[in-house]
């Protein structure tokens, strides 16, 4: 593992990926090695192609300024907090699945649309911006 990654290691939550400056993943940790750990060594995008223009915006802003940023953003059908970390030669990526749709029938539609609005409203202070409405463009 280079030297790059260790502080980045360091400073992320427990469920994290880590990626260079060109976003190829360079460490999966543990939580996520089930759905995260074939992309080591791969351009997050090959992997993930319709998620970059929701993802890559909180990239770069995370690049350009050095400092975490915090997001929510909807995407899979899943509302998630994004928070990345820059630090080195690349990124700390820690995303939480807050909330996933259910299209199972109306009713469990009905129930998962609720909790997506209850997780939401708990977070009052947070501002969606223009990149929240492209997520759900990229619905599968």
């Amino acid at each position: 593992m280079s030297e790059a990654v260790d502080p980045l290691r360091s400073s992320a939550p427990d469920a994290y990926f880590v990626l260079d400056d060109d976003d190829r993943v360079l460490y999966v940790s543990l939580e996520f090695h089930d759905t995260r750990g074939r992309g080591v060594g791969h351009v997050l995008w090959d992997h993930l192609p319709r998620a970059r223009e929701v993802y890559e915006p909180h990239f770069i802003e995370a690049r350009a300024t050095g400092k975490p940023v915090e997001a929510l953003i909807f995407y899979a059908g899943r509302l998630k907090r994004l928070l990345v970390i820059a630090g080195g030669d690349g990124l700390a990526v820690h995303v939480e699945n807050l909330a996933e749709l259910d299209v199972t029938n109306l009713g469990t539609l009905r129930l998962s649309l609720e909790r997506i609005e209850r997780a939401l409203a708990g977070r009052g202070s947070a501002q969606l911006d223009s990149r929240a409405r492209a997520s759900l463009q990229v619905l599968p």
